[in-house]
């Protein structure tokens, strides 16, 4: 693999992060990344930290037992088991997801449209390498920053894969070895999706950047465009699981955390192979084509767009 990366590397210059926009770029921005964000692109010290707080909570859980109602202590049992970890990971996940799409959104506004702003763009398009190259090199400058927190995702997600489908397979009584190829591309979907949503942020941030020209302007713009992009993606594979899934109405509570979507779906299998291979191709349409065809579109545009100016 690291041969691999050293031949394109050399192939394709732009990908080196000894370019010299690249360390221009690396000395010039600020460090856009919250420490605590920082501190958690480290798996184990994630898990660590989760493992803390199930303690705290089990200790919480253990005094209040006796004190609650008993409608209050369905609540608390989750933190008095094993399973306590797991679900304070869930939810220290769904954190990274949101801070790592709002925090290349800004790191992206903040990249293109103080170069523009300050008609920085004109002076690097006097150096030897094409706008393409210069808009390319500053990207992968910030897909270097972010990368870590992508590959904690990656591994928290892999973990669910393992964990979460055998254990809805015991509960609807099947063998962990009838799995289909469509089960399979749900998988693999899942483990997708927080890359190809990330490339769509980043793809209209840039837009956004290279439209307003305005730094804070820019952010907000770029927040718009991701609340917009991500929240219609969301709507319409939960619309469409309620009105045409088993789990019904119960999809519009995914809306807000449509990222656990295409593994919460494996809990409630269609009971046709037609409608399993239909929803399948919901959950890639939605969470893959489309920010796939929305980021490269985007990225197009403001390739055109930088072209232009410079």
């Amino acid at each position: 693999m690291k041969a691999l990366w050293a031949w394109a590397q050399q192939r394709f210059p732009a990908l080196d992060e000894r370019h010299p926009v690249a360390q221009r770029e690396t000395r010039f921005m600020p460090s856009l990344m919250p420490d605590w964000v920082r501190r958690f692109t480290n798996f184990w010290t994630l898990v660590g930290f989760a493992a803390l707080i199930h303690g705290v909570l089990f200790c919480v859980a253990a005094v209040l037992y006796s004190l609650l109602s008993p409608d209050l202590i369905p609540l608390i049992s989750p933190f008095l088991t094993p399973f306590g970890t797991p679900i304070i990971l869930a939810v220290l996940h769904t954190v990274l997801y949101w801070a790592l799409l709002f925090g290349v959104s800004r790191h992206m506004a903040h990249s293109f449209s103080c170069e523009l702003e300050a008609q920085r763009w004109s002076v690097l398009r006097l150096t030897p390498y094409s706008s393409d190259t210069l808009a390319l090199v500053k990207v992968l400058v910030v897909v270097r920053a972010w990368y870590g927190v992508l590959r904690v995702l990656f591994a928290l997600r892999s973990c669910a894969l393992i964990i979460l489908p055998l254990a809805f397979a015991a509960q609807r009584s099947r063998e962990a070895g009838a799995l289909s190829s469509l089960d399979v591309i749900s998988a693999a979907t899942f483990l997708v999706q927080p890359f190809t949503e990330t490339f769509m942020v980043a793809a209209l941030s840039l837009l956004s950047a290279i439209l307003v020209q305005q730094p804070r302007w820019a952010r907000l713009c770029a927040y718009g465009a991701l609340i917009l992009s991500v929240g219609a993606l969301n709507g319409l594979l939960s619309m469409w699981l309620t009105f045409n899934a088993p789990m019904g109405a119960l999809a519009g509570l995914l809306l807000p955390v449509g990222h656990w979507t295409p593994l919460i779906v494996t809990a409630f299998p269609p009971h046709s192979v037609a409608l399993h291979a239909v929803q399948t191709f919901v959950l890639a349409l939605t969470t893959v084509f489309l920010p796939l065809l929305i980021g490269t579109i985007a990225f197009g545009v403001s390739l055109w767009r930088l072209r232009q100016l410079a």
